[in-house]
This record gives C-alpha cells, structure tokens and sequence, in this order.
C-alpha cells in the first residue's frame, strides 16, 4: 500500500526503525519482493530530506535529496524495479512484481515531483484494478464493479428510462389495474353460479351471471390489448433511446475504453443487452406491475373468505422467496458470462468477415473453424448450466405449489362436509380460483427471474459503457483561437498507456509553422504516440504541448482537430460514394466542384472519372472496391478539402508500389508548402525533404538534424539508413 500520511500506516517494527532519525514520513510504497527477488516485504520510503530502503527490518539503502538526480521505472520479466541515477552511478532501489506495477509507477510520478520541487504533489486517491470488496477485476480503474452495484440502484436507473414516457406509463399502470379489477371478479362468477344456480336450483340467474362473465372476459380482452399495446410502445422507445444514448457515448469515449475492447464487444452491447433489456421491459415489467397489485387484492380477498386455508396458501411462499434468492445468486455471475461470451462471439465473427481474405490465402479454413467451435462450445456450456438451473427451480416450485393447493382441498373437503359446514361449495371454487391466480405469477416467477437477471446483467454491461470516462470535454476556460499558425512545443511529455509502462519518456522539442519534420525510428519507438497525443486522442501522464504558445488542453477540442490534418498509413473510407468520402464532415458545405479540386491536388481526379460511376462509386465498406493507393489518394483530398494548418502523414506510403508512391508523394508536396507537417515513414527516402529528423528510440529523442547531419554523426539514424539501403540492395539483387 501507499500513503501520503504514513506513519500511522507503517508497520511498528518499520516506525522504530524510523524513530531516531528526527524526520517526517512523507510517502512510502510497500513491495511483495526483497532485495533477493524472493516473495516478503520492503519499503521504499520518502523522509524530509531522504529517501531509502528498507527489507527485512534494516535499512538497505539511503540517499539524500541532492545525491538523487532522477528516478525511473525498469520493467522486468515477472515485475520491474525502481531505478535512481545517483551521483555515484545507477542505483536499484526496490523490485516489485507485476501486482505492483500500477502501484510503482504512481509512486514514480509522486517522488519524480518531490525531488524536482521538494514537495509532494496533492493527493491523488490511487485505485487498482480490482474490487476492494470482492476483488473481482474491474473493467477500468475508474469503473464500478458490476458485480457489486445494488441490484436495486441498476432497477432504479432502468425505470428511470421511463421519464420520458410519464404519460403513457400512467395508462399503462390505469390499464393493468383495470386488468387486476377485471381478472378478480371471474371466481367471485363462478362462486355465485355453484352456490345459487347449481345449489340453490336458482337457474333463472345463471343468464345474469354468464352474461357478466362475458362481459368481464370482454373488457379484460380489451384492457389487455391496449395493455400489449402500451408496453410495446414504451419498451420500444425506451430501447431506442438506450440504443440512441449507447451509440452517442461511444463516439466520445476515450479511446483507452477501447485498447481493451473489441469493437464486437461494444456491438453486442447495443445490440444483445439491449434486446435482452427490451424482453424484460415487453414481458417483465407489465408482468410484475400488475401481479404485484393482484397479490395484494386476492390476498385480501383469499383471508375474507377463510383466514385458515389462506395461511395454508402461503406456506410455501418463504420457500419460494429462499429458493428466488438461490436462484438470482447463482445464475448471475453465470448470465454475466453469457453475455461476456456473445460479445466474444460478435468480435470473433466480425474478424472472420473482415479477414476471410487472409484466412483462404493462408488456407486456414478450418483453424478459423475449430476456434469457432470452442467458442461456441463455451457458451453453450455455460446457457446448459443457466438452463438446467432454471428448469430444476421452475419445477421445484411447481412440487411446492402443488402441495399448497393439496392441502386446501383437504381442509376445505373437510370443512364443507363436516356436521356444521364452515364454508360453501362454491366459496370453495372461487377459492381455488384464486390460488391460482396467486399461485399462477409465482408459477412463473422463475421465467420473471430469467427475464430479469439477464436484464439486469446486460443494464450492468450497458451502463458500464455509459458511466466510462469520455474524452475531457473544453473546460470552462477554453478558447478559440482566432487563427492557428502551426508553431507546435513539446514541453517535458510523459505518456503510458497502461500505468507503470511508460511509453514517451520526457520529449520535449519545438517545431517551427511552416517547418517539415520527420519522426524516424524503429516499430514501436513512439512516433503514432506523439501523433496520438498531438490531436488528443489520448492526454499526456505530465508534461505539456503547446500550439502557437497555447496547451492544446486549453484549446476547444473541435478547433484543434480541425486544424490537423491526418493522412494515416490505412485510411478509413467509408460505405459511400467517392465524393461523400471526400467531403465527408462537412455536408453540403463542400460544393461539388472543390471536391473536384481537392481531387485533382491529390492525384485522384483521374483514377475517378475511368470508373463507370465517377464520383458516384461506391467505396464498400473500409473502401474495399478501391486500392490501397486509390483509398490514400482519397485520404488526402479529404484533407485537402479540410485545408488545416497542420498536416500529420503517419506512414501515408507505406504499403503502395512505387509508381503510386510517387503520385502521392507529388500530391503530399504540393499539399504540405506553407503547412506545419510531421511525417512519419519507414522508407527514409521519403523524409529527405523534411527540414529536420527527430529520431525516437525507446519514447526518448537521441538524435535531432538533417539527413546529412544525421548520416554524419554515425548514430542511431545512420545504422537505420544503412540497414534501409542493404536491404533495397538486397532486394535489387534477388529481383536480378
């Protein structure tokens, strides 16, 4: 654990160690492994001047705030440790496992502060990945854990849907009450048909009483249909608007929601959960609405006719509740996994249509298949376990009920052939007819259950979506910009996608407006990151980077991302025609004729007009009718009608021959004069116009010139150009 207020928390033994050092305890960090790398406990701890080790009771390493020059994280198989670069050398301070990752890489950030500014920064209430309660895994840091939020607080948020619908949920509630009034009345008729046409010979009212039968049926058919129709009506739109809500929370949320997530996923959340909540809104709402006010009313009903057979009747309701409690225990966690596993199902099926090329290429048919069928077997294990514990309670509550009404018909035979009868034949009819109508909704309560723990487990998966964090919004002190010039500073930025894995290390570096800059280094240096954190996809871990001496974070988001444009390695197109992908975002702002221009700056215009449809071609979904230099060109006409003052090319020729390389690169000149660009390449050739080359290794910058610079220094850049060209040699020779 970590704390801010420590000597409260520290072990007694440690706190002795302590004692006569006359020093606070500011902050300290506990590990699972020794100084041995074997499992036990040690201590990085920050005093007021100090900071030090301690495992196994002593103080293994101490150093004074002047000897620490910085500290840094060193991930490890297994684990990682904390390393500090003293005055004396490098120095390892502590190891960890990887339980701690998260946890080290916090107290990195909080004593990287303290020794910069002799402080610690403010407080910051750390969460791990798991639930304190149960410990289950969460599915963000910042998230709830779904199993643990109050099944009543997930109903409450699903009636909550219904606020728009205020009128009609009060129809709804009239309807279904009218319903009950009706519903009750049918044994009250059969009562007074036993009792005064059949018993009392008075066959000149059973007219009367069949007549209201029919009547009541009539009324109680009508009042169902507009109930049917109410329902329908309401859990439609509410499905609708979740689907709706759904839809537009995605578009803004972070795109760390989904570095964890297949997009399959997320589909079979709007689509699956949705469905599943729209059956318990369509069959299970109206179902407990109206049993719920037909309990009450037919309770009270059953004790006017005989006090002693209604406590009989409701012998077997506590084991009915106890068993309902079994039941939701024990099938939730599994329809959790049902649901985890259709959204498996989703993303495996859209990989297999969107890779069915590389399958057959690869002749992988039945690999693709067989994992298929293990997916399938496992979920449909896991809706056997779901459905075998369904029936068995379903029909243990069937047994129950069953001898509840065994033991009303031999009370009741009893008490109407006794000496002095306690009741009427026909008392005892419209008694049976009640039960079932008490006992009929609990008969079905289980299928109720059904309904609703696979409700409430897809609501959990759906407001798990809506509750993630989204992308930070403008703050309320954003500004926009009269106009953006280009002039971009990358001040001290540090980035991780996961906590404890940095991936940019404190870059800082400065481009000019107008100025061409090359990112160059090995896959996996950082270069997309920089880009990712240059048009906030993502927000630095600390750090700043400035547009025209601005923080982006300070600029409204929409002018920000207007002002780059961004040409990447695979362009997306759209499932539209040629034009509306180049126009795309701006409607019928966009006359046709700019199309037509940007189309002809990009290279594109005459690959257009030869196919039969010109302008009008459809694209296919992900542009798969085009090529892969037809979909680039396309992407840069799309950024030409934009006409930003900032143009980042990530990759942008990586994958097309040379011929269409260079008609995009004719096309990317001519685009990129007057414009601040970043380019990203693997082919350096294409960099030798840029201005200046920053190269990247490891998310730091070891190199910054131009190309003959670079070549002449012998570093990184250099072993990279040579390799390039052995290769191209390489290649040359193999093709000759």
């Amino acid at each position: 654990m970590s704390s801010t207020d420590n000597t409260i928390s520290l072990p007694e033994s440690i706190r002795t160690l302590l004692s006569d050092r006359n020093s606070n305890v500011l902050f300290y960090q506990e590990s699972d492994l020794s100084a041995e790398h074997n499992f036990g406990s040690s201590f990085l701890i920050a005093l007021d001047n100090k900071i030090l080790t301690v495992t196994d009771q002593k103080i293994v390493q101490e150093y004074s705030l002047d000897e620490l020059l910085n500290l840094k994280n060193d991930e490890l198989t297994g684990g990682g440790r904390i390393t500090a670069n003293t005055r004396y050398g490098i120095r390892h301070l502590i190891y960890y496992s990887n339980l701690y990752v998260p946890h080290f890489s916090e107290a990195v950030r909080v004593l990287s502060h303290f020794l910069e500014n002799n402080r610690l920064p403010p407080h910051e209430n750390f969460k791990t990945g798991y639930c304190p309660k149960c410990n289950y895994p969460l599915p963000d840091r910042e998230s709830c854990c779904p199993r643990c939020i109050p099944k009543m607080k997930i109903l409450s948020r699903i009636l909550s849907l219904m606020k728009p619908y205020k009128i009609s949920v009060f129809l709804l509630s009239l309807v279904s009450a009218i319903g009950v009034a009706l519903q009750v009345l049918l044994p009250w008729f059969t009562k007074m048909i036993v009792d005064e046409v059949i018993n009392s010979n008075h066959t000149d009212k059973l007219f009367i009483y069949t007549s209201g039968m029919i009547a009541v049926g009539t009324l109680y058919f009508i009042a169902r249909l507009i109930n049917i129709r109410l329902t329908a009506l309401i859990s439609a739109r509410i499905v609708c608007d979740l689907r709706n809500t759904l839809h537009s929370v995605v578009q803004f949320l972070q795109l760390r929601f989904f570095n964890r997530r297949q997009p399959g996923e997320i589909t079979g959340r709007i689509m699956h959960d949705t469905g599943e909540l729209l059956q318990f809104l369509v069959e299970g709402m109206p179902f407990l609405l109206i049993n719920t006010f037909s309990f009450v009313v037919i309770s009270i009903l059953l004790f006017k006719i005989n006090w002693f057979l209604t406590l009989l009747v409701f012998i077997p309701v506590p084991l009915l509740v106890t068993g309902s409690a079994w039941f939701w225990r024990n099938l939730h966690p599994l329809f959790l996994r049902e649901g985890s596993l259709i959204g498996h199902m989703h993303s495996f099926l859209n990989e297999s249509f969107q890779g069915l090329r590389v399958v057959k290429a690869l002749s992988k048919e039945h690999h693709r298949i067989d994992q298929f069928i293990d997916i399938n077997r496992n979920l449909s294990e896991t809706q056997i376990k779901t459905q075998t514990i369904f029936g068995c309670f379903n029909e243990s509550m069937f047994f129950i009920m069953s001898c509840g009404v065994t033991l009303v018909w031999y009370y009741a035979a009893n008490m109407i052939t006794s000496i002095s009868p306690q009741m009427t034949l026909g008392d005892l009819f419209a008694f049976i007819g009640y039960v079932w109508l008490f006992y009929g909704p609990l008969q079905w309560f289980s299928v109720i259950l059904n309904w609703m723990t696979h409700a409430f487990s897809g609501a959990e998966r759906i407001f798990e979506i809506i509750d993630s964090s989204q992308e930070l919004r403008d703050p309320a002190d954003a500004v926009e910009l009269p106009s953006i010039n280009g002039d971009i500073e990358f001040n001290n930025i540090h980035f991780s996608y996961e906590r404890g894995k940095e991936t940019i290390k404190g870059i800082s570096f400065k481009i000019k407006a107008g100025e061409i800059i090359g990112l160059v280094g090995r896959s996996g240096a950082g270069k997309s990151t920089i880009i990712n954190l240059l048009t906030r996809f993502f927000d630095p871990d600390s750090g700043e980077i400035l547009i025209d001496n601005h923080a982006i974070s300070r600029i409204k988001l929409m002018q920000l991302r207007q002002s780059i444009g961004l040409v990447q390695q695979e362009p997306f197109l759209f499932n539209a025609t040629i034009a509306e992908n180049i126009a795309w975002g701006f409607g019928d702002q966009i006359a046709f004729r700019q199309i037509v221009e940007a189309a002809r700056a990009a290279n594109a215009h005459e690959f257009i007009i030869r196919k039969p449809d010109g302008y009008d071609t459809l694209v296919g979904d992900g542009g798969i009718t085009l090529s892969g230099g037809e979909r680039q060109r396309i992407a840069i006409a799309r950024a030409i009608i934009l006409n930003p003052p900032i143009l980042i090319l990530d990759e942008a020729t990586s994958s097309v021959d040379n011929k269409t390389e260079q008609q995009i690169q004719e096309a990317i000149h001519l685009f990129m004069k007057g414009r601040t660009t970043i380019a990203i390449a693997h082919r350096l050739s294409t960099l030798r116009c840029a201005d200046r080359l920053v190269v990247i290794d490891n998310g730091t910058i070891v190199e910054q010139g131009t190309h003959e610079e670079l070549i002449s220094r012998k570093g990184l850049y250099a072993e990279m150009a040579d390799s390039y060209t052995k290769a191209n040699n390489l290649q040359t020779i193999s093709w000759n």
